[in-house]
């Protein structure tokens, strides 16, 4: 089964492109909670999710306007699970039940005529001679001659249910003209005349009070230091509630009887929620894509090729900034590729991007690049950040070497994504020891990104290479870094996060000490410190500490 932690999800900020991802029905918005990614053998059906969006996409620039039209339709869709539920446990379905059984059938119907007549394939909500079906179950739900979305229980299910709800209405209308003709004796007889809400207030402490207070034919409702309201009392009427009942014991064998007519088609209601579910998810996806201008990922068996990818949440908070990111190319071939560059060079970033569009690519999800392919995996890894374990009592370095133990054991192929390894200890044996993961690493099956400061681990054979671009040195030192506030644009502007494939012979640039230069420390330290790197002095020194 495909893996990846909490770690994972929170290193690679995919929660920001997860919430883009909003399917429109309560069924969809359940399903994407259990939705699982695609696996290893998984390729066919991941392929038929992918081409369904390409097709939605086709179809919606020939029908443009069917764009708000299936929106509307998905976001009216109640949630009949429960419905399905009751069926399925021989329970009968009350009024409200009804009333969401309806409106799915409404909306599922106008639907599937919608797409019907856009000649959209995209997704068959049901085959056609389930169309008749359909309007059975609409026409049982609406015996009326009128057509409606609404449900209620019309006259028309039942003779004896009209009779009586015509007797209790001229009940009902010979009760009112009994009320109205009292409260006109009332208002005749004290000369006062009702408020909005059919009630009498008078002033306290006056004749008229006390002699409301005598008649029998009102009672006193509520008073103040003031005023007393007085009303009718409401009168119980045996033979009304008699006949109240028995309209209610009808409804109720309405209810019965729909329900039974409706637990023969069960299995097909069933079938019908779930296609719906599917196509949601399917519209939804296609339209997460659409909000980072998703690529449509190809399969491709030992290596991960991207080109033009991006990072959305982070593109987002660049250009709060006023910034735009650097798309990245990036070819990751089973082993290592290890990628090298300045501080502040987006080395990270692009360890980000990578893991998030291999992410977004399992859920079957359009990526954002302009070209994409990469294998399914079992799992995705990363190792990012600070990673301390205050939990555990681990240091950077310690929580660093437990996840990727994990990680290394972990059964199948995966992409796993590392950050300057071997940092949290001191550089000798760091370097060491980033030696021989990317090593181990390059001998195995899986597909790892490792970036490093390491000049050692660029040495090793058998790895791809890259290095980010750069800064531009003869522009940066010409027009210097500036205030504080200043010197951080400044090094954007002028920084190239372009990856750029180098060769094992190929010198990388030393870029700390011309910076820490220009960013003011003093002029003797930096010379002490090339004098130091020249003569190795300081590599001596660590290895005589060490032993």
């Amino acid at each position: 089964m495909i893996h990846w932690d909490e770690t994972t999800w929170a290193e690679l900020d995919v929660a920001y492109c997860w919430n883009l991802w909003q399917p429109l029905t309560p069924m969809g918005k359940r399903a994407k909670r259990r939705v699982r990614p695609f696996r290893p053998g998984e390729e066919r059906e991941w392929e038929q999710v992918l081409r369904e969006q390409d097709e939605i996409n086709l179809w919606l620039a020939a029908h443009p306007r069917c764009q708000a039209l299936v929106s509307h339709c998905l976001k009216k869709m109640p949630d009949i699970e429960g419905q399905l539920d009751k069926l399925g446990a021989d329970e009968v379905l009350g009024l409200t039940d009804w009333f969401h059984m309806k409106q799915f059938l409404w909306q599922f119907g106008q639907l599937h005529h919608l797409m019907r007549e856009h000649r959209c394939t995209v997704v068959s909500l049901m085959p056609e001679e389930d169309v008749p079906l359909v309007e059975q179950c609409l026409a049982r739900l609406n015996p009326g001659t009128n057509r409606t979305a609404a449900f209620w229980i019309d006259d028309a299910y039942d003779d004896d249910l009209r009779r009586l709800r015509q007797q209790w209405c001229r009940m009902e209308i010979k009760e009112r003209e009994r009320v109205e003709q009292c409260k006109r004796e009332i208002e005749e007889a004290y000369g006062i005349r009702r408020n909005r809400l059919g009630t009498w207030t008078v002033p306290r402490h006056t004749p008229l009070e006390e002699a409301l207070r005598q008649d029998r034919r009102v009672v006193c409702e509520a008073e103040t230091a003031y005023d007393v309201t007085f009303r009718l009392p409401e009168v119980a009427d045996q033979e009304m509630a008699r006949l109240q009942e028995q309209v209610e014991a009808r409804e109720q064998a309405v209810c019965v009887q729909l329900t039974e007519e409706f637990r023969r088609v069960y299995p097909r209601l069933r079938y019908w929620m779930q296609q719906v579910t599917h196509f949601d998810l399917q519209w939804s996806r296609y339209h997460a894509g659409q909000k980072w201008a998703g690529v449509r990922p190809e399969w491709d068996g030992d290596r991960v090729l991207l080109e033009g990818a991006i990072h959305p949440g982070i593109a987002q908070d660049v250009a709060a900034e006023g910034r735009s990111v650097t798309p990245i190319d990036l070819e990751v071939g089973r082993g290592v590729t290890v990628i090298t560059g300045p501080n502040m060079g987006g080395k990270t970033v692009a360890l980000k991007t990578v893991g998030l569009i291999a992410v977004l690519a399992h859920y079957g999800l359009f990526v954002p690049a302009t070209a994409c392919r990469l294998p399914l995996m079992h799992w995705i890894a990363s190792t990012l950040g600070d990673g301390q374990s205050t939990k555990q009592g681990l240091s950077r370095f310690g929580a660093e070497v437990v996840r990727l133990t994990e990680w290394l054991n972990q059964p199948g192929e995966g992409l796993l994504l590392l950050d300057e390894i071997g940092r949290g200890t001191n550089p000798r044996e760091g370097a060491a020891l980033a030696q021989a993961i990317t090593s181990r690493l390059s001998e195995g099956n899986d597909w790892a990104v490792h970036v490093t400061h390491y000049h050692e681990v660029n040495q090793l054979p058998g790895i791809r290479r890259y290095r980010v671009a750069g800064l531009s040195w003869p522009d940066l030192e010409r027009e210097g870094l500036g205030s504080e506030g200043a010197w951080r644009e400044r090094l954007h502007r002028h920084m190239d996060y372009r990856l750029i494939p180098v060769q094992r012979e190929e010198a990388l640039d030393a870029d700390a000490l011309r910076l820490a230069l220009l960013l003011g420390l003093p002029e003797e330290i930096v010379a002490d410190a090339e004098r130091r790197l020249g003569s190795g002095e300081d590599e001596g020194k660590t290895a005589a500490e060490s032993g």
